[in-house]
């Protein structure tokens, strides 16, 4: 039975959780179609307006996943931080998810709003609201792509997912859950192949700026067309990027057989913990599937 979205998400005190949405029918929609069109430029659709309304929502995102047909986000809801923000900027923000026709009328709007008290508190309230920020998300990418097929109707399948997870084991996980679905696909057979990942773009940007690889990860947004890390006071995680990538390397080689980085690939990063309940973890990002039974090797490692 269907649960309403009150007792899924923690609209007071948020928390981390794991949200996704699946095209409908299963259908590649942002992949190669059963007729044979390629539609996988509609992928970089959705990282960009992901990234692009986490730097207006309340929702950090730690760490997503753009499939052909499906997309995962591990995010920081942080519902109170709208209460944080001036009036001023709660109308900027609001007039950036839904910008006006003509750029002209950015100032004029904000005038407006900031004359209307009653409508600012609303407008707050959907900035600090998980699933307004899916709303803007979903709609977006349904909208522009129904436009682009000369249709009209569905584009996701019922509601987008949204769980909850219990700590911080349970969401670095998550994390890389989500950054391994190129491989698990089939679609990669690296962590740092060329895929709309979170960890690709990480990556991407430590090539540019070597000193992020022993910082604490931050959230990722997307500002004047590049994906970056968000500045202070973004949350940090208790994790730099090069031990996560380890964990991510490390799971990819157990649980999807991908070649080992390197000839100490196989042993368990030391922050790993237990690699049975690791493993399990990641596992149970994937609903229908059992957690894996490790190789005997590994347990006898742990």
């Amino acid at each position: 039975m269907t649960r309403p979205r009150s007792e899924l998400v923690d609209r007071e005190t948020g928390g981390v959780y794991h949200l996704g949405s699946r095209c409908v029918r299963r259908a590649m929609l942002c992949g190669r179609d059963n007729d044979g069109r390629d539609l996988s430029h509609r992928r970089a659709w959705i990282e960009d307006r992901l990234l692009e309304l986490a730097d207006l929502y309340t929702v950090h995102i730690r760490s997503y996943a753009v499939m052909s047909n499906h997309y995962h986000i591990t995010a920081d809801y942080a519902p109170q931080e709208r209460f944080d923000l001036d009036d001023e900027e709660v109308a900027r923000r609001w007039l950036r998810v839904y910008p006006p026709k003509r750029p002209d009328d950015v100032e004029s709007g904000v005038a407006a709003l900031l004359d209307d008290p009653d409508r600012l508190a609303v407008l707050r309230d959907r900035l600090g609201d998980l699933s307004w920020y899916m709303r803007c998300l979903n709609e977006y990418i349904a909208r522009r792509a129904n436009f682009e097929d000369g249709c009209t109707g569905r584009f996701w399948q019922g509601r987008f997912r949204s769980k909850g997870l219990p700590d911080e084991r349970a969401a670095c996980a998550c994390m890389a859950y989500n950054d391994l679905n190129p491989i698990r696909a089939g679609m990669a057979d690296r962590v740092d192949a060329p895929q709309h990942t979170s960890l690709q773009r990480r990556l991407e940007e430590a090539d540019d700026e070597p000193e992020r690889l022993d910082q604490p990860m931050a959230p990722l947004v997307r500002r004047d067309g590049k994906v970056t890390s968000a500045p202070p006071p973004a949350p940090r995680l208790d994790m730099t990027l090069r031990e996560y990538r380890a964990h991510v390397e490390w799971t990819a080689c157990i649980l999807h057989d991908a070649p080992a980085p390197d000839p100490k690939g196989r042993a368990p990063p030391v922050r790993l913990g237990d690699p049975t309940s690791w493993c399990a973890l990641v596992a149970a990002c994937r609903q229908r599937t059992p957690a894996p039974s490790l190789p005997r090797w590994v347990r006898a490692a742990a």
